[in-house]
């Protein structure tokens, strides 16, 4: 659906080549069923060693302390709703739920065999640093692991990033300014 950068959360994504990303977001699919249904940004179509990965990914420009309950169980929650409603809309766009995304939803994402597909769950966080993450990562895991057991994905299909692990990822360009 686009080429261009995704700027959220104060960090710019992609751009990414055609027909790999899905700004779900922003989607006329989305736009149909979005009242009281909240979304993550985009999906990334992504070859890994096993195999093609559908990228889930929320955007967000801080987080709460684990110890600032209950903002900090309210936070995941959201990230929690995020991802599963943007992973559960693609799934239903790909098997032509929406009559709206099959003119944008892009021919990568409309071939993509549900039965092997992989898909992975990923926050990025700006201006977090390194060794704040693990509690995150935790947390995110732990509230996602339902959706990660039915659907029999690997353990490594939620991640918790910073903009520097980001950007080793591709998902992120270096702001401007910033040492490379």
């Amino acid at each position: 659906m686009t080429t261009e950068a995704i700027i959220e959360s104060g960090m710019t994504f992609g751009p990414y080549p055609s027909g790999q990303c899905f700004y779900i977001e922003k989607s006329a699919c989305y736009q149909k069923v979005q009242q009281g249904v909240q979304m993550a940004e985009f999906l990334l179509l992504r070859q890994q060693q096993q195999g093609p990965t559908v990228w889930i990914v929320e955007a967000k420009s801080s987080s709460p302390r684990p110890q600032t309950q209950p903002h900090f169980a309210a936070f995941i929650d959201d990230i929690r709703t995020k991802l599963t409603n943007a992973f559960l809309l693609a799934v239903a766009a790909q098997l032509q739920r929406h009559p709206a995304a099959q003119e944008e939803l892009p021919d990568a994402f409309k071939t993509l065999d549900l039965q092997t597909q992989g898909f992975r769950f990923v926050l990025v966080i700006n201006g977090h640093k390194k060794e704040w993450l693990p509690p995150l990562q935790e947390a995110l895991a732990y509230a996602l692991q339902p959706v990660v057991k039915t659907w029999a994905l690997p353990a490594a299909s939620v991640q918790v990033l910073n903009p520097e692990m980001a950007q080793a990822y591709g998902l992120i360009v270096p702001s401007a300014g910033a040492a490379s």
